[in-house]
């Protein structure tokens, strides 16, 4: 899969029920997910006013937000993109790993049929997701699995953190999934998941929920060394 190639542009932020600020800095998020804006590019406000068709006012209050997120940093010529070191990224997985086994655990001890069916929908729509190549799609129904996983396992405080990751490890699922072979390979993990949850089987649940957290490491990891050394090679 060639993620580069589906990767959306920023388009313009449309008038909405939502504060603009939130529809600014939430079009940045995803930019930033998705490697339209890449770690250390600096934000240059006339084009990405432009971009947004949003006054600098909106976008200076957004970027606000970004920065006190850690998601963008002070350089030497203003805002730029803050990049993920290799030891964040390590204990970005390492906490998903003791979250997402916890999750599983109690989605197996908890979860009703209804949950369960909903579950095995969200599976589908994510796997139509990773069929269909565009990442935008595949990152909305990872969220959804999620959110229906958390749901089944009544723990809204997980759910809560990961949403406060949601940027970073989205940026680091880009990473993963642009690996040969990495998105088939994931599909059989999550599929694998569902089956063990539809089973009951608590112990091999947490086992799968932690191999593909170690798997989408390993791809993350290697495809952000591979580009560090395409960067400095070129």
């Amino acid at each position: 899969m060639n993620m580069s190639e589906s990767r959306p542009g920023l388009m313009p932020v449309h008038q909405e029920t939502a504060p603009l600020r939130r529809r600014v800095s939430s079009a940045l998020r995803r930019a930033i997910e998705v490697g339209t804006l890449q770690p250390g590019s600096r934000l240059i406000e006339k084009d990405l006013c432009a971009k947004l068709s949003v006054s600098r006012t909106s976008l200076r209050e957004a970027m606000r937000e970004l920065e006190t997120e850690g998601l963008l940093t002070m350089g030497s010529k203003g805002l730029v993109v803050a990049d993920i070191s290799v030891d964040e990224a390590l204990n970005i997985y390492a906490v998903r790993a003791e979250l997402e086994g916890l999750l599983v655990t109690q989605f197996v001890e908890r979860a009703d049929e209804t949950a369960m069916a909903g579950l095995e929908a969200a599976a589908l729509k994510l796997d139509r997701a990773f069929l269909s190549e565009a990442i935008d799609e595949i990152l909305a129904a990872k969220a959804e699995f999620y959110e229906v996983l958390c749901s089944g396992a009544k723990n809204a405080v997980i759910l809560e953190l990961l949403r406060m990751l949601n940027t970073r490890v989205n940026r680091l699922r880009f990473a993963s999934l642009s690996r040969p072979h990495r998105a088939s390979t994931s599909i059989i993990e999550i599929r694998s998941l569902v089956q063990a949850l539809r089973c009951r089987d608590a112990a091999a649940a947490r086992e799968i929920a932690l191999a593909h957290i170690n798997a989408a490491a390993k791809a993350a990891l290697g495809s952000s060394n591979q580009l560090n050394k395409e960067t400095e090679n070129g």
